[in-house]
């Protein structure tokens, strides 16, 4: 029912509907006064600020209208086509700044479900490196809208957190821009508190998913434990039971190497549940370091945790 209603409210805009307007919005902005019609009961029926401030008992002003100097025209007629339309409202397009405009007014007149629908598109909107300190910079500008500015503040620490899970980041030119200076330092300071989990593969931080093994550089020197080998923290390294990928995609997990020359490697494959299957007979030395070098990637998302040594062949049981 409530949905039929709308449809008819939607219809009562248009000047051909019979229903005349009887309420003024005038928006102040950039030197100009702008006006936006509407209709008092349509308001009311939607936001207590509205139903006091046309029904209510207090006495002077004119309610016939409402001045607004603390918004800009299209966020009032954002805010105006959700009172009567409720859907297909083409806020996707909006910008980020628009959303939180909007946001000030459903904030300021308690419009029935309209902040929670600004929160349903800002957390859709997608943040990249090249955005996530100027969308930090909105959500501090509009800390004053609470919650939603506290979500996208959130938004960016914990992409930015992935990221450096997965990269190292170089900070100097993330937050070099200086009108956003204060809001890089506040993100700059809040992802340095975040736990930043250390790759369930190999323990390395940070993770090294995806990136090509170097034909220097990496760990040769790790001790053997009863569980596997301890990792220098600041060495990429290829320990036995380590996940490689090739340039085809294939699998092969680590049981050997000859330091920066060879890695010694052997097929592996995963049954239904995600276990890893090492094929005996199928086993391949990556050659690293020259110019025909074998193309070989890290590849810590099929495995939960390295294969445990125990599991892993002797080199001297390799069968090329």
């Amino acid at each position: 029912m409530w949905s039929s209603i709308k449809q008819n409210w939607s219809c009562a805009r248009d000047s051909s509907s019979g229903v005349p307007t009887d309420v003024t919005f005038q928006v102040k902005e950039k030197g100009g006064i702008y006006e936006v019609k509407a209709h008092k009961y349509y308001l009311a029926l939607v936001s207590p600020v509205f139903k006091t401030h046309f029904f209510g008992p207090f006495l002077g002003g004119n309610k016939d209208i409402v001045k607004i100097d603390d918004a800009p025209v299209e966020a009032v007629k954002a805010m105006l086509d959700y009172i009567y339309l409720g859907q297909e409202l083409g806020w996707e397009i909006k910008t980020l700044e628009e959303m939180f405009e909007i946001a000030c007014l459903a904030d300021k007149y308690d419009v029935v479900g309209m902040m929670e629908t600004v929160k349903d598109c800002v957390e859709k909107m997608p943040i990249s490196l090249d955005s996530v300190v100027e969308t930090a910079h909105i959500a501090d500008k509009f800390s004053f809208i609470g919650e939603l500015s506290e979500l996208l503040l959130s938004k960016c620490t914990k992409f930015l957190s992935q990221v450096l899970c997965s990269h190292v980041l170089d900070f100097s030119g993330l937050f070099s821009k200086s009108e956003f200076a204060s809001s890089a330092a506040m993100l700059h300071s809040l992802v340095l508190k975040v736990d930043l989990p250390d790759c369930s593969n190999c323990d390395h931080f940070p993770c090294l998913h995806g990136q090509l093994v170097p034909h220097e550089g990496w760990d040769a020197t790790a001790e053997v434990g009863d569980d596997g080998w301890t990792l220098d923290q600041d060495v990429p390294c290829v320990p036995p039971g380590c996940l490689l990928t090739d340039e085809d995609g294939i699998h092969w997990t680590v049981f050997g190497y000859q330091p920066y020359i060879v890695i010694f490697a052997r097929k592996t494959t995963f049954n239904t549940d995600g276990k890893p299957q090492l094929h005996q007979d199928d086993d391949r030395n990556f050659i690293l370091g020259e110019e025909d070098e074998d193309a070989v990637y890290f590849d810590c998302q099929k495995l939960g945790e390295p294969v445990k040594y125990h599991l892993l062949p002797d080199e001297d049981a390799m069968s090329f």
